[in-house]
């Protein structure tokens, strides 16, 4: 049986990973931190980063700690839980999801775009393949506390942290959204140079003529002027003289 070429296996290939669902190559989710005083509705302090998470819209909530209770919510629905609850299951396949805690304002909780569509399913089992998020907010010093967001893989290695202080009794919020990292474009050719422009017709001076060239033929009426002139000298010369006393 003869082989099929190697670059048609390499179209198949291609093919195949396109026609995979896009939330399958969702790497990337943001993690962005707000937190407030009690009753405001603007944060006081805010950070933010990212992790790659490949092959997975799945993060799940494994540790909650510093006596705190959380709500996590989707598109869904919402689900409450403390350190005990956990773990918390979210699915990021279509849309994002935060965490939250005390009086948040609406505003803070909105902040990641569409929400996800499956609700968070709190007290499953984890995933193998999902990613594991852990919270902890420290005791309390010089006037608030220190809330710290870790991302591990299944197998305990660390993806992303940050981490965020949050004023005695207030809020805080934990907003999860993924994104789907654009095509990489490659080199970019330069922009063409334009050509020099071509000058107007008629304004190109005509050339000087050199020695040796062609002689410039004499017009009609130069001819003409110089025939006259030399009729008169002729007739002034055999005018007659007149005799002398």
């Amino acid at each position: 049986m003869r082989r099929a070429p190697a670059w048609l296996a390499a179209i198949g290939i291609l093919i195949g990973w396109l026609a995979e669902p896009a939330a399958a190559h969702a790497a990337s989710v943001w993690v962005t931190l707000a937190a407030g005083l009690p009753g405001a509705e603007t944060p006081a302090s805010t950070s933010d980063f990212f992790f790659d998470n490949p092959h997975a819209p799945n993060l799940a909530v494994t540790e909650l700690s510093g006596g705190v209770t959380a709500e996590a919510t989707t598109g869904g629905g919402s689900s409450f839980f403390g350190g005990v609850g956990t773990p918390v299951l979210l699915n990021l396949a279509d849309g994002s999801a935060y965490l939250a805690s005390g009086s948040a304002p609406i505003g803070a909780k909105t902040a990641g775009g569409t929400p996800a569509s499956a609700a968070p399913s709190a007290g499953g089992s984890v995933p193998p393949n999902a990613a594991l998020f852990g919270v902890n907010l420290a005791e309390p010093s010089n006037g608030s506390r220190t809330l710290t967001a870790t991302v591990t893989d299944s197998s305990g290695n660390k993806l992303g942290t940050g981490s965020i202080d949050v004023p005695d009794g207030g809020w805080w919020v934990l907003g999860l959204t993924p994104s789907v990292p654009l095509p990489d474009p490659g080199p970019i050719d330069p922009p063409p140079i334009d050509p020099a422009p071509e000058p107007f017709p008629g304004t190109t001076p005509p050339p000087v003529p050199t020695s040796g060239g062609p002689v410039a033929t004499p017009e009609p009426a130069t001819l003409l002027m110089a025939a006259i002139g030399g009729a008169a000298v002729h007739a002034w010369r055999r005018r007659p003289k007149t005799a002398t006393a």
